[in-house]
């Protein structure tokens, strides 16, 4: 572990917001002024902290599949955000994402800049701060969770990867399921997102607290 490490972490203003984003996309646009494989943001979690591992609420949202939500995911996602504290990612993807919805909403657009200002990206301190071999020179959630959270996984979950979620809201979003399936796939879309933030939540917190110190560089 790199000795800048410690002061990049240090940075994190709290409360800190732990934010994921899903999105879907598809050749034949479903919605109004929508572009061919344009990404439309669908859904998010956030786990808010006090403190390093301190998870205080969980706040998350997931558009309904048969309209255009990113109007109401723009306005609850301001307010979940609240006015104070960094907003970690694992991921510039957010960051893209929200200045996206600045541009379609410009009455929106100064809130939403704020946030932006507000973003930490927990991958790029980890990637320039510590390495480990059993990373394999990856530096995905998916790669570094079971090196240095081996107690939380993704396997056995109904959803595990955001290729995954994106291909199943798409589905519901083209009326491919039965009424009793959309609950049960929502709930698991709403596992899977929630589990994304929980475990940037567990990295930052095993790094705040020099818990992986001896076992990588």
């Amino acid at each position: 572990m790199q000795p800048s490490l410690a002061d990049e972490l240090a940075a994190i203003r709290w409360p800190a917001y732990y934010l994921d984003f899903e999105t879907f996309k598809t050749a034949v646009p479903l919605f109004p002024y929508v572009a061919p494989h344009e990404a439309i943001l669908t859904q998010y979690s956030i786990h808010i902290c006090s403190a390093p591992s301190q998870v205080n609420d969980h706040r998350e949202y997931l558009a309904d599949t048969s309209k255009d939500c990113r109007r109401e995911l723009a306005e609850r996602l301001i307010a979940d955000l609240g006015d104070e504290g960094s907003i970690v990612t694992y991921s510039p993807y957010e960051k893209t994402m929200i200045n996206k919805l600045a541009e379609l909403f410009p009455d929106l657009a100064e809130p939403l800049g704020r946030c932006v200002e507000r973003l930490y990206d927990l991958k790029n301190v980890l990637s320039e701060g510590y390495y480990h071999p059993d990373f394999h020179g990856s530096y995905s959630i998916k790669g570094v969770l079971p090196v240095l959270v081996p107690d939380m996984t993704y396997e056995g979950m109904d959803i595990g990867d955001g290729d995954t979620a994106s291909a199943i809201f798409a589905k519901m979003a083209m009326g491919r399921n039965s009424k009793a399936e959309m609950k049960k796939v929502r709930e698991q879309l709403l596992t899977y997102c929630g589990q994304d933030t929980l475990a940037m939540v567990r990295l930052s917190h095993g790094f705040s607290s020099s818990g992986y110190g001896s076992e990588g560089s």
